[in-house]
């Protein structure tokens, strides 16, 4: 788990890598963030990755408790 914990922090601190080309100036407020991640298909796939991510990981943190409690 804390191999998962330090990977995840160290791809977070590598992001700007992951930008895609595009200026970004018409960014300026909630709405309008919300509306650029929903607009494009790249922001989609990553949302999409980290709902996965996110589900998988609480998935195997809840069956090793489960483990623990027997």
């Amino acid at each position: 788990m804390k191999q998962l914990i330090t990977t995840a922090a160290l791809t977070a601190l590598a992001s700007p890598a992951l930008a895609h080309p595009g200026d970004h100036h018409e960014v300026s407020g909630w709405f309008e963030f919300v509306q650029h991640l929903l607009g494009s298909p790249f922001h989609l796939a990553l949302v999409a990755g980290a709902i996965v991510l996110g589900f998988g990981i609480f998935k195997v943190h809840s069956s090793k408790r489960r483990a623990d409690k027997r």
